[in-house]
């Protein structure tokens, strides 16, 4: 669990002198918040902090220019201080700062409907026309962002712009954060949270003392700061490598998409005749169902001292679109239609038609073909980007191998390769989307279809002489299987066979990722649980339900403790287990319901908003908590469940944490076993037989606790 670090009086140490931060500041502000449309009586500024590179923190206090002068205006004293240290900094971080929040009458509903929310540099520059002092800001143009006026010799990074991108968040922070809040962020990354936990969003801080206001502003531009630099900068040294690649203004590939680097790069090709659309018409076609990756049904069983190797395909879709020429530009053109060595392989047409009618999509597609006479677009692109990424690699092996490697270099290196690796990733799956201005479910259908046939293929070679592996699991660009006792003797030897195969038959490159010496499969596609051989009994746990953020903490944390003990101890695991889901009891009688506190932290659902509140029927629990919190799409709901009926939801849940002698503990054992049911089972246990007896021992424990 994180440590998540509160209320800490001594100061963080920040300070970093890289480029990416030389000469910087955070900047934070706090308002008074409002529901609806903005108005000018509805707020106003009370609190602003900056917190520089070197680590100089700058807290301002309306409360200051209150106590100078009651002639002046202290808001407007507050706001003019603000712009003279935010135009001391060329460039300035922040979080949320450029948002605006979209209003709209519901003529149905007769009401005016706000979507989102206005951001810190939308409230500052409405408050600078407000008191009339020249803003440095201005609405882009269709109304849905706020900017630096054009011209300004300033430059801002909207920090929740960069950390919300799917290849920042998933691929370079493995995904830790499951929102974009900074209190989520920040707690997964850096391990410190909010001040004193405390949202300005939830919670109303005005009312707290001007001491309490000072921390809580100045921990924002603090946590903003520090995840800037985070890593030695790593989240914007990769953002500069992005904007290389993209042939695209840095400040603008930290505020836009993958698609719009991709759209920028291609045009640019376009226009100095790199690549043409002359022979491709239709280069661009509406977003259609395609079928995606293969996917073998997973063996369901508990694998005890069975050593499971799982093989990954390294690079097979960038490997697919430069052996077949895949891109916008080059398929089913028009000079090439004619030529029968442009024609992808029958096998993979008969793989894309199996899959659609798998799939229950009303199409077959009859043939496709790629240009001869000239690269696409995308090969180019993915050459020139993994062509850096091996001479990255090899400067890393060439400086690990010197007597004394400079470690700024290796990271360096290491940065570089994984900036090309993500790019190069990042550009297949674009012609799937249809706001990608190159939008073409043709291309995406050939990259995936032509991966399922070598993963067919790939599969049906291991199965059969001389190998005879037991599939299993498979899935896109991986396989799992087990070596049959017959074929055990050399297992190295012969997976290094069936490597040597696959690359010469199949053109791919196939390396062992992991080996498992213990390991539970569900039957179901990409979940199963490993324990690594060799490792310390180091655990991968992938796709169960029961770990999902939404679940409470104390189920969460009860389903990891009796999966752990299940698979690195599975010879005792009928000793332990009983024990456990006592102990996971008593946790929940004792300790999570022993205070409101206890249950907050503990027992509380949350689910990320996928709509806005009033967009969800009247009647659903998560719009009606969303309405209930005030919360917009994209942030996240909380409740708990009650034995009585709450008064502000009319039902057994409550949006705040309830009382302990509330808390409907029979639901939570419920939840803990339905999560934990199929791995029970799996292992060996009789659910129904364990789950009175634990039923039976809460109410002894509640007995108990209420005579003491």
């Amino acid at each position: 669990m994180n440590k998540n670090i509160n209320s800490i009086e001594k100061p963080f140490k920040i300070e970093s002198y890289r480029d990416e931060v030389l000469n910087t500041a955070s900047i934070d502000m706090e308002w008074i918040p409002y529901r609806g449309k903005y108005l000018h009586s509805k707020t106003q500024i009370f609190a602003a902090a900056f917190c520089t590179n070197w680590g100089e923190r700058i807290v301002l206090h309306i409360s200051q220019y209150q106590k100078t002068n009651e002639s002046i205006n202290s808001e407007k004293a507050l706001i003019e201080d603000i712009l003279f240290y935010f135009n001391q900094f060329p460039l300035t971080f922040g979080w949320y700062t450029t948002g605006v929040a979209i209003g709209k009458y519901d003529p149905r509903k007769k009401v005016f409907q706000v979507k989102g929310r206005d951001s810190d540099f939308f409230i500052l520059h409405q408050r600078c026309l407000f008191h009339r002092i020249e803003s440095p800001f201005e609405i882009g143009y269709n109304g849905k962002y706020i900017t630096l006026k054009k011209g300004s010799k300033n430059k801002h990074i909207d920090l929740i712009k960069v950390f919300e991108k799917q290849v920042i968040k998933d691929y370079v922070l493995d995904g830790r954060y499951r929102t974009t809040s900074l209190d989520s962020v920040s707690s997964a990354i850096l391990e410190i949270s909010k001040y004193e936990g405390m949202d300005a969003g939830t919670t109303n801080i005005l009312q707290k003392s001007t001491k309490l206001q000072k921390k809580y502003v100045k921990r924002d531009a603090e946590l903003i700061m520090m995840l800037a630099q985070y890593r030695n900068c790593i989240v914007l040294r990769l953002m500069k490598i992005f904007s290389h690649y993209a042939k695209m203004d840095y400040y603008v590939v930290c505020h836009t998409s993958v698609s719009n680097w991709y759209s920028n790069k291609y045009e640019k090709m376009i226009e100095r005749g790199d690549c043409t659309l002359s022979y491709t018409p239709y280069y661009s076609l509406e977003k259609k169902e395609i079928g995606g990756g293969h996917h073998t049904r997973s063996q369901r069983g508990l694998f005890v001292n069975t050593l499971v190797y799982e093989l990954d395909a390294k690079g097979m879709y960038p490997t697919i679109v430069i052996n077949n020429n895949l891109s916008f530009d080059t398929l089913n053109c028009i000079c090439c239609k004619n030529t029968p060595s442009a024609y992808l392989d029958t096998e993979t047409i008969k793989v894309i038609n199996d899959n659609l009618m798998e799939q229950k999509i009303d199409r077959q597609v009859s043939n496709y073909w790629t240009c001869r006479k000239r690269k696409g677009a995308l090969c180019m692109i993915l050459e020139e980007v993994l062509t850096d990424r091996e001479k990255y690699l090899r400067l890393i092996k060439e400086e690990k191998s010197k007597p004394c490697p400079n470690n700024l270099l290796l990271e360096e290196f290491h940065n570089c390769q994984m900036g090309a690796k993500l790019f190069a990733n990042s550009g297949f799956g674009l012609f799937a989307n249809k706001y990608f201005k190159f939008s073409n479910y043709k291309v995406a259908e050939c990259i995936t279809g032509e991966g399922r046939r070598i993963h067919k293929q790939m599969e049906t070679l291991a199965s059969r002489e001389p190998f005879n592996f037991d599939i299993v699991f498979g899935f896109t660009d991986s396989i799992f299987f087990k070596i049959k006792e017959a074929n055990c003797q050399n297992p190295e030897q012969t997976i290094n066979q069936f490597i040597k195969q696959c690359k010469d038959k199949l053109g791919i490159t196939l390396e062992i990722k992991n080996v498992f010496k213990n390991s539970i499969f569900y039957g179901i596609n990409n979940r199963f649980v490993g324990v690594l051989d060799k490792e310390n009994d180091r655990i991968i746990i992938k796709g169960l339900d029961g770990l999902a953020e939404s679940n409470p903490l104390w189920i969460k944390k009860w389903v990891y403790e009796i999966i752990k003990q299940i698979i690195t101890k599975p010879d005792s695991r009928f000793e332990i287990i009983p024990k456990l889901l006592d102990d996971a009891v008593f946790d929940l009688v004792n300790n999570a319901c022993s205070s409101k506190n206890s249950i907050a932290e503990e027992l509380s659902y949350s689910q990320k908003l996928r709509m806005h509140p009033t967009e969800y029927v009247s009647s659903n629990r998560t719009g009606k908590v969303g309405r209930l919190m005030n919360k917009d799409k994209g942030e996240v709901i909380q409740w708990y469940e009650t034995k009585n009926i709450d008064k502000e939801t009319s039902e057994n849940y409550s949006t705040s944490a309830p009382d302990p002698e509330n808390v409907n503990l029979d639901h939570y054992i419920d939840r803990l076993f339905e999560k934990l049911k199929r791995t029970l089972e799996i292992t060996g246990f009789d659910v129904q037989e364990i789950k009175p007896e634990i039923s039976r021992k809460i109410l002894t424990m509640i007995n108990s606790k209420s005579l003491s």
